[in-house]
């Protein structure tokens, strides 16, 4: 039986009309060598067998002229047109260098033997094979060799790839004497089996796995195999992974799915699907939400963030709205690049950017990851310097910007495939897809622990649930969560409507601004820092939101004061936009701003500092066209104490910014 991708699949732009096409351009090509080599010495009977194995390729039957290719070796082993047709229909009839494409190499070596100088890209080809088995002094002297015989200008490209491979050679050579640490280990049969499994996806809590798995869906007539992506899904009990079973509706359905991922929150799921009739391309990524403890049903991202071509491999940031994925969209800088969108405060998605020449090149990257943190993406990629086929590399963002991409290096990278890696939010272990000795067949998943050097910063998740103060009901509440010295989105959620349970990934060792609010109450908001401390535990936080009522009032937490100086620090704008969205809001109540201090230095200095700072925050609203009138500034100096001033903790409980509603 044959197995064969019946659709376009989730992890790569398949050929899949290729083997319809590859016997009549094969026919054309050894057409012209036969033409040729009508003049030279060559057994008629060799010619005859020959001639019927181009018939066959002309009608689709490679099996048929491998045949008779046979035949004519058989008469004549070197019978340089058949040494090339065998070696070429053997080394197109897979997509990767596995070992149906190794067949062709006995006869590619034959044919340099024979004639070095009848079909140059045997030389290539060659080379190719043998950087597969790490042999880089022959495969440096095949490609120097073709080199040698590129003398036209339209040789340039050529060229230009060949020299490229001697590039990654020296680093091959490199990387095999500077091995990395890696002990992978299979992730066992309840999760992977006989058929390829790949794109993974972990949740926050690293308690439910995903991936995608390339399984039988139909028989066709005992003849063919057709097969379908779908997505599975494991949980851990215990410490172990469960059984993996395929996911139910809505995300599986009779088109192919793959390449989940889902929000920190685990509230918003992204995903490919394949020629759906919603669809735009060929395959296109979709999106649902959880609402208690159903999805709804997907929805097509638009044309906003698909295109006509091939989109896939969604990966989300922990912002929950910087979207990265990949595409062979045009605009492009290779064949398939990383590309990455942003969810505007109205919810709209931005039209979509090419990443920088940095990661993207004129080969295909794919694969991404972006890791909770945001400080670190992983990929894979044919282009940069590698192993050979697509290898892992991960870049790091560093104000704003990827640095230059590093190579994870030898044995993870090998010169086959590695794709569909991820790592763990402690950053410690990582994932990925690879057929290695001993796997149960096909692409299977392996786990192991990620060297130092290439581990992403840690991240802990804060996660609670979310109250009205007065009914203790759950509330739909949205978070932010602000890095204090940046001024920068960390996370952005919504805690679920109907249990108020909200969850949000945050990089430890950094101080956080947190505002919650929802329409009809006043908004929330707290600082602290995550520090390694916290590397072992969830960071638990319950939030209760107060309805908007006279003389209720909130401290303002996340405002912050120079030093003895009503000026505000940078750090104090999004608490203060917040406080300017809540009036603009509800434009019917009028608020009191009070300021308070310690007991540390003289009474009048100290209500002298707080009500300059309480004017300063009046100012700030009024030049974000809050009225005057509805707004009051008053100083309270130490007089107004809400913790015990004989401590520093309490002293700096004291100092703080209120506001009180005093009309509705």
């Amino acid at each position: 039986m044959e197995n064969f991708p019946s659709k376009p699949q989730i992890h790569a732009n398949t050929l899949i009309s290729f083997s319809k096409s590859l016997g009549l351009f094969l026919v054309l090509l050894f057409s012209l060598f036969f033409i040729q080599s009508l003049n030279a010495q060559t057994n008629p009977k060799a010619e005859k067998e020959f001639k019927k194995a181009l018939d066959y390729l002309n009608n689709g039957k490679d099996d048929k002229a491998i045949e008779f290719l046979n035949k004519s070796l058989s008469i004549d082993d070197k019978y340089p047109d058949a040494l090339l047709c065998m070696a070429e229909i053997y080394f197109n009839q897979s997509y990767e260098l596995d070992s149906t494409k190794l067949l062709a190499f006995p006869y590619y070596k034959k044919l340099v033997e024979v004639n070095p100088d009848y079909d140059i890209t045997a030389h290539t080809r060659l080379a190719e094979f043998y950087l597969f088995e790490y042999n880089t002094e022959k495969a440096k002297y095949h490609f120097n060799y073709a080199l040698s015989k590129f003398k036209s200008p339209k040789d340039n490209k050529k060229m230009f790839v060949v020299n490229k491979k001697l590039e990654q050679i020296t680093f091959m050579e490199y990387a095999l004497k500077n091995p990395v640490d890696f002990r992978p280990e299979n992730m066992g049969g309840n999760i992977n089996n006989e058929f390829d499994q790949y794109l993974p996806t972990l949740t926050a809590d690293e308690q439910t796995f995903i991936f995608t798995s390339l399984i039988p869906d139909t028989v066709d007539f005992g003849l063919r195999i057709q097969m379908v992506e779908d997505f599975f899904e494991t949980n851990k009990v215990e410490g172990e992974w469960e059984k993996a079973k395929k996911m139910p509706s809505p995300f599986n359905s009779l088109e192919n799915e793959g390449a989940l991922s889902i929000s920190p929150d685990g509230r918003t799921a992204y995903f490919t699907r394949c020629n759906a009739k919603d669809g735009i391309g060929s395959c296109d990524i979709y999106y649902s939400e959880k609402i208690g403890k159903h999805w709804t049903t997907p929805k097509n991202m638009g044309s906003t963030v698909n295109s006509s071509g091939w989109d896939s491999q969604p990966t989300i940031a922990s912002d929950g709205r910087t979207l990265f994925f990949v595409s062979n969209r045009f605009g492009g800088k290779g064949q398939n690049d990383i590309w990455y969108t942003y969810k505007q405060d109205n919810g709209r998605w931005k039209k979509p950017i090419n990443l920088d020449s940095t990661i993207n090149t004129p080969g295909n990257e794919m694969y991404p990851f972006i890791h909770p943190s945001n400080t670190t993406l992983y990929f894979s990629s044919d282009y940069h310097n590698g192993m050979g086929g697509m290898d892992i590399f991960y870049s790091n963002i560093v104000n704003g910007r990827f640095t230059i991409p590093q190579n994870i290096g030898y044995p993870v990278n090998t010169s086959s495939n590695e794709t569909s890696f991820i790592v763990s939010p402690s950053g410690k272990k990582a994932i990925f897809s690879a057929e290695l000795k001993g796997s149960f067949g096909g692409k299977d998943l392996y786990e192991f622990d990620l060297y130092e050097a290439a581990q992403p910063t840690p991240v802990v998740y804060m996660k609670g649930k979310s109250f009205d103060k007065q009914t203790k009901k759950p509330l739909e509440v949205r978070f932010e969560v602000k890095n204090l010295n940046t001024n920068q989105l960390t996370a952005s959620s919504f805690s679920d409507p109907q249990t108020g349970e909200y969850l949000v990934v945050l990089p430890l060792g950094v101080d956080y601004a947190l505002s919650a609010w929802a329409d009809g109450y006043l908004f929330y908001s707290e600082n602290f820092q995550l520090t390694d401390d916290s590397k072992t535990n969830a960071y638990q936080k319950d939030i209760f939101l107060t309805p908007i009522l006279e003389g209720e009032s909130v401290v303002l937490n996340n405002i912050f004061f120079k030093t003895n100086s009503a000026e505000l620090e940078s750090s104090s704008i999004a608490e203060l936009n917040t406080l300017v969205e809540l009036l603009t809001k509800n434009s019917n109540i009028s608020i009191e701003i009070s300021g308070h201090t310690d007991n540390v230095g003289s009474g009048t200095y100290n209500l002298e500092l707080s009500t300059k700072r309480a004017q300063s925050v009046k100012a700030y609203l009024e030049s974000k066209q809050i009225a005057s009138y509805r707004l009051s500034a008053v100083g309270y100096g130490q007089t107004k104490p809400i913790a015990d001033n004989t401590t520093e903790e309490g002293r700096a409980t004291n100092r703080r910014t209120e506001f009180k509603i005093i009309k509705k």
